[in-house]
């Protein structure tokens, strides 16, 4: 099971985004030493050599804007990361928002990095720079110079109340590409109102996933998109023969782990929230933070919403219970009397396995051909869920 951990290495953004979660951070210069960085190499590889069968490990660097920082730097780390993980089989990528792109920063990213993706809306002008104007000429310049430059990449566009009506076009935006992308609900924000007026809720967020899912079903285009074609393969392989559910499964193993620029560790659902820190990897090993109670409590309450929720789900297994166990704040429309249900990822399972029904009819084996072009499935949770029946109890 490869781990991932999503590096907040910097809070400093050169671009002040209306909905950004790290908005009161974004003029914070402070970034992680290359003392801590190597502290934090040391650790994941101990960890990684005495628990973990699998040798990879995934780093995302975030920020901010991980790009703000000059590119020796990152040398820097790479170097000390080399050191700590010989062995390892490690990926690094960076997401950005590409406002900054120079000759140097282009030979970081294809001698540096493994991967890059780039934040674009495409529609709604939220994605705003320190002026408060559109920066989104300036991206789609740039996106055109690594393109010169042969360097393949990715896009992340965020679904708000601004855009979440486009989604053909933006389809057609990347179709023309042919760019691999990700659509990412807005969720909450760093503080209340920050939202207000861009909002979207769960119905919305469906509506147009399904949207999209339906152009990528009609089109030739074979390009990736985050959640729609991950979803459509794990409905393939729910029929085939030999099909195996998979479950997501903190207890066993911790997949997604952020780390903040203080060196604190978090779950994705319980992120900056104060007090809920499992511990810091720049002081301590990670064997000693797993053995936190912080972190058994943030295992059990993402365990409890995966047990009101996803077990009484007729696609768990298919889907992993991922969502529910780390996604509580994204729709806060759907927590109804108190309980998470799980509206997006359900609805969309139950629209995709109607059309996959629809156009098998039409297509035969041509679709399902399509559907295993796309990056073979890979289970990254064990087997049997663990102890449902006695959280749900408790």
């Amino acid at each position: 099971m490869r781990a991932q951990y999503v590096v907040k290495i910097t809070k400093f953004c050169n671009l002040r985004c209306s909905y950004c979660y790290e908005y009161p951070e974004l003029g914070n210069p402070n970034r992680m030493s290359i003392e801590q960085l190597s502290t934090m190499f040391k650790h994941i590889a101990e960890y990684q050599r005495a628990h973990s069968s699998d040798p990879r490990v995934l780093f995302i660097w975030h920020g901010g804007e991980p790009l703000t920082i000059e590119p020796d730097y990152w040398r820097a780390v790479f170097a000390e990361q080399k050191k700590h993980l010989q062995g390892i089989q490690v990926v690094n990528d960076v997401q950005t928002n590409l406002m900054l792109l120079d000759d140097d920063r282009i030979d970081l990213i294809r001698n540096g990095f493994n991967g890059i993706g780039i934040s674009i809306d495409i529609f709604g002008d939220l994605r705003l720079n320190m002026a408060g104007r559109p920066s989104q000429a300036k991206v789609l310049a740039n996106m055109d110079r690594l393109r010169e430059a042969g360097i393949e990449f990715g896009c992340i566009t965020v679904l708000t109340r601004r855009n979440v009506t486009q989604v053909e076009k933006i389809f057609r935006f990347y179709e023309s590409l042919g760019r691999t992308f990700r659509l990412l609900p807005l969720f909450q924000g760093a503080f209340d109102d920050q939202h207000q007026g861009y909002e979207v809720n769960a119905e919305e967020v469906l509506t147009a996933l399904c949207k999209v899912a339906d152009l990528w079903l009609a089109s030739p285009t074979k390009i990736r998109i985050a959640p729609i074609t991950e979803q459509l393969t794990n409905v393939m392989y729910r029929s085939y023969p030999d099909y195996q559910p998979s479950y997501y499964d903190r207890r066993s193993f911790e997949e997604v782990t952020i780390v903040n620029t203080n060196g604190d560790l978090y779950s994705q659902a319980d992120a900056y929230t104060p007090g809920r820190a499992w511990g810091n990897i720049f002081r301590s090993s990670l064997d000693e933070i797993f053995a936190t109670a912080t972190h058994e409590q943030s295992v059990r309450e993402a365990e409890s919403r995966m047990a009101g929720v996803c077990l009484h789900c007729e696609y768990f297994g298919a889907c992993t219970g991922f969502p529910v166990a780390e996604d509580k704040r994204r729709y806060p429309d759907t927590l109804r009397g108190g309980k998470s249900t799980c509206v997006v990822e359900r609805g969309l399972f139950m629209h995709l396995q109607r059309r996959l029904n629809e156009a098998e009819k039409r297509l035969g084996s041509g679709l399902w051909e399509k559907l295993e072009e796309l990056a073979p499935k890979e289970s990254t949770q064990v087997e049997e869920p663990i102890g449902w029946e006695d959280i749900r109890a408790a």
